[in-house]
């Protein structure tokens, strides 16, 4: 481009000036961070250069760097593109080039295109470019070195299933260098799936977890390395050799995390058993014998990695990893350190975007400068957004040596030592030994080696041993080994005086399908004392082991497995709960698992009246809470006045009492005035929908004026909220940090737990704790993991601010101006399917549609805050923290 005179002059002025300018500005706001184009750059010592933006570059997810430091990218057009979309109908890798070295790129070229869902690159050992898609492995050859691709060959591919979600098939790959590809393959929904290899072999898997495959370069000998995974969207190795995986966490069980995988390793998840991440065959941080934990929980969304010595950052971050981090804009460096034979660490936050920032993959040139790609916007079809983003050290920083990308792993004694046990299962005592130990992978590559077939005998003999360590790793080995009489075996871990063993073998029996053992489960209950976890694992046992569950699952009936109906057999619950020579905490925790329990009234009602234990009664009044009848509201009532009865109990029966139809409020008055605090305001909470009332105004005015009993700072709030009083200046739901101050101090979970089930609050209507609640939004038994107390009081004050994109909203606005909104839209080719929380499924005939898309905001309403007070905020906290 050439410039005339005055804008020569302009650049001239410029030139001399700006320096001072920035300066100037330097001295000024020494201290505060830099912010470049929208994104804070939080480490100093960092620039941060925006290269390429959109109309030149759009929706980029791949990139890569070449020998020769030109940059490829995957510009992505085929990721659910809207209808009017107006890119072309393929993916295009372009090339762009510094080839004058003043580090802007001047030469642009398309290397290849023709894609389809295309999701990353990477370059071999050997320099050749390999792409996956969501469901192949692509391989280019650039034979004369010029940047074009002249050919292309296709590697590996899925034969099922037909059709893939983008964001759970085919996702990532990295080679070693020994010969070996990796790639991550995400848990494809449930579906059953088989992917060729070039010379046709295959691995499959039908209900299993997402998995890491490993393949040589040429496509050949593929093989199943790691498995137990949501969506391994990228994986890379670390300086010493260890393979690393950013692997997305499902609906309902965080956090996303980072893991150390390695052959045969097993994290945890199995998409046949849904996709909450919940339930008793499963585990996300190593809870069940035979997983591994994670290394490092990660924020939302983790797209990228990038081993940090590929790069000339700044010495401190040396081996250390940076991870994109798509749903919290940002991008963090996860320090790591060794623990046992494998790895912990934690994250700090490098660079913050906003709403426009949503980095993705990772590249770095010989230089030293690492290059992103930006997807921009917060939605994932094709939008026409997108930037490529290039990071460096500032000149005078002291900056890491700089480590070429297949350069031979560095010597390290721990990953040698971890090396060596996965490798030679030969020595029987040394495996043996090491299921005593401490350390999760020590006893993986124990038993590992002792599944090979030449330990069997001497695995049987040690079903007897005296240490629960070695009985428990002689049951995972056999289970792993296909033993031909796995049948007779797995029975005798039934009655082990370990509880934890009762319930591998009760995992083993069901994920095996060893139905002939169905009979012979109740065993694993009557040896020893009742858990829950133990008594979860039973029923899904028993329904694994049912026939037409067999039939369907071993003949795929099914295309997605998690479709086949998992269920007990009739009459099953209510046996085990009639039944009185069963523990009473048996009793009790099996009314959570009543299908219908409107069916069961009488036997309730009676059960109430006559069982002693307060557990038993706390189950059987929050299984009657969802029995809307006059019968049963009058027997919630007795238990609420009865002076006889725990108060915890009464509290329960008036929460209870909330949904039922019986308008019984003129009795409850009187337990305002009642010296226990949850008692009392259990009775306000209640009385609060009639407190227009004359009666109940009067009552709650008496006691919020002349001082009632309990003189209760949390009565107080509630009898204020209820009368429409001012109850104080609150902070802005944006000032999370003077929110967290405010909902610190004292608070009870039991309470927190009658406020997530009461209809002030509505949490249940969408969310399930414990197997009680709705399934519109995310399952939160085990939220108390997963999110802080920040995270949990944001969620609740600003429920749009982080929708996970599982839990997308969606809207169907109908011609006669009905709209409905739900999730898991289903866009079929005359109709459309809607899950709502009315109605479940719903299905519309698209003529009649007028309008549908993703909604803007979260499907939970804003505002909850306005009908809690600051005590019920801090219970309801308590309540999710314990989960």
């Amino acid at each position: 481009m050439h410039l005339k005179k005055p804008d020569l002059f302009l650049v001239a002025f410029f030139i001399l000036w700006v320096p001072v300018i920035f300066s100037c500005e330097n001295s000024k706001v020494k201290n505060e961070p830099m912010v470049v184009d929208g994104v804070t750059i939080l480490d100093e010592r960092l620039e941060l250069t925006l290269m390429k933006q959109d109309p030149e570059i759009v929706t980029p997810i791949g990139i890569a760097v070449d020998e020769k430091d030109r940059v490829y990218v995957l510009e992505s057009h085929t990721h659910l593109p809207p209808k009017d979309y107006q890119g072309p109908d393929h993916d295009i890798i372009k090339v762009y080039e510094d080839s004058n070295g003043d580090g802007t790129w001047d030469k642009e070229s398309v290397f290849a295109e023709g894609l389809f869902e295309g999701l990353n690159i990477a370059f071999s050992p050997k320099g050749h470019l390999y792409a996956v898609t969501s469901k192949e492995v692509w391989k280019f050859y650039d034979e004369d070195g010029d940047g074009f691709s002249e050919r292309s060959e296709k590697l590996m591919a899925f034969t099922k299933p037909e059709q893939v979600y983008a964001h759970a098939a085919i996702l990532s790959i990295t080679f070693d260098n020994e010969g070996w590809m990796y790639i991550g393959r995400g848990n494809t929904g449930a579906a059953h799936w088989i992917f060729q290899g070039s010379d046709g072999k295959e691995v499959s898997g039908y209900g299993d977890g997402g998995n890491i495959i490993r393949a040589k370069t040429d496509g050949t000998e593929l093989e199943i390395f790691s498995t137990g995974y949501w969506n391994p969207f990228d994986l890379k190795f670390d300086n010493y050799g260890r393979l690393l995986v950013a692997d997305n966490d499902p609906d309902s069980r965080g956090p996303n995390r980072l893991v150390h995988a390695v052959k045969g390793s097993d994290f945890g998840y199995q998409s046949l058993f849904g996709g909450s991440g919940i339930h008793p065959y499963l585990a996300w941080n190593g809870e069940l014998p035979g997983t591994l934990p994670y290394a490092v929980p990660l924020g939302e969304s983790p797209s990228g990695l990038l081993n940090a010595n590929l790069a000339r950052l700044p010495q401190d971050y040396d081996d250390q990893i940076l991870c994109s981090i798509w749903e919290e804009s940002s991008i963090v460096r996860i320090a790591l350190e060794e623990k046992g034979l494998s790895l912990t660490g934690s994250t700090e936050v490098i660079l913050q975007g906003g709403e426009d920032f949503r980095p993705v993959a990772f590249a770095a040139d010989s230089k030293g400068n690492i290059f992103f790609t930006d997807w921009v916007e917060r939605v994932y079809p094709n939008h026409g957004k997108g930037k490529i983003w290039k990071l460096s050290a500032k000149e005078n920083t002291e900056r890491l040596a700089q480590r070429s990308l297949y350069e031979p792993p560095i010597a390290n004694e721990k990953v040698k030592r971890l090396n060596q046990l996965l490798s030679d299962p030969t020595n029987f005592d040394q495996h043996f030994r090491n299921l005593h130990s401490d350390d999760p992978y020590v006893r993986h590559a124990a038993v590992m080696a002792l599944s090979s077939s030449e330990h069997r005998e001497k695995l049987e003999q040690a079903i007897q041993d005296a240490s629960a360590d070695v009985r428990l790793g002689a049951l995972l080995a056999l289970r792993h080994s296909d033993h031909p009489r796995e049948a007779a075996l797995a029975p005798q871990f039934l009655e082990d005086p370990d509880p934890e063993i009762r319930r591998m073998a009760l995992i083993w029996i069901g994920s095996h399908g060893l139905a002939s053992e169905r009979e012979n489960l109740e065993r694993a209950l009557t040896a020893g004392d009742f858990t829950t976890q133990l008594f979860e694992t039973y029923l899904e046992t028993v329904k694994l082991l049912e026939p037409q569950f067999q039939q369907a699952y071993q003949n795929k009936e099914e295309e997605i497995s998690k479709r086949i109906p998992l269920k007990l057999p009739d009459e099953f619950i209510a046996g085990i709960v009639s039944d009185p020579s069963n523990p009473s905490q048996m009793r009790a925790y099996a009314l959570r698992y009543l299908e219908d329990p409107a069916d069961q009234k009488e036997l309730l009602l009676e059960f109430l009246s006559q069982e002693a234990a307060e557990d038993l009664q706390l189950e059987i009044i929050q299984t009657l809470a969802n029995v809307p009848d006059p019968e049963v509201a009058d027997a919630l009532l007795q238990v609420s006045l009865s002076t006889n009865k725990p108060v915890n109990l009464r509290a329960e029966a008036l929460s209870a009492l909330s949904r039922q139809p019986q308008e019984v409020w003129k009795e409850v008055i009187p337990l305002l005035e009642v010296s226990n605090e949850n008692l009392a305001i259990a009775a306000a909470r209640y009385l609060r929908a009639k407190s227009g009332e004359e009666a109940v105004k009067l009552a709650m005015e008496r006691v919020l004026n002349d001082g009632s009993s309990c003189d209760s700072e949390g009565l107080r709030q509630q009898l204020m909220l209820a009368l429409s009083q001012d109850t104080g200046k609150r902070p802005d739901p944006e000032e999370l940090d003077e929110w967290v101050s405010l909902l610190a101090g004292p608070a009870d979970p039991d309470r927190g737990r009658r406020v997530f089930y009461s209809s002030s609050s509505l949490c249940a209507t969408c969310h399930v704790v414990g197997g009680r609640g709705g399934d519109l939004g995310p399952d939160l038994s085990n939220v108390g993991k997963s999110k802080n107390r920040k995270s949990l009081i944001s969620s609740i004050l600003l429920p749009s601010e982080e929708m996970s994109p599982e839990w997308q909203g969606w809207f169907i606005e109908m011609k006669d101006g009905t709209r409905y909104d739900g999730r898991q839209i289903d866009v079929g080719y005359d109709d459309v399917k809607l899950y709502t929380q009315a109605e479940g499924f719903i299905q519309l005939k698209k003529a009649d549609i007028e309008a549908y898309g993703m909604a803007d905001r979260s499907l939970m309403p804003a505002g909850l805050e306005q009908r809690l007070s600051n005590q019920d905020l801090k219970d309801l906290l308590a309540f999710l923290e314990s989960q």
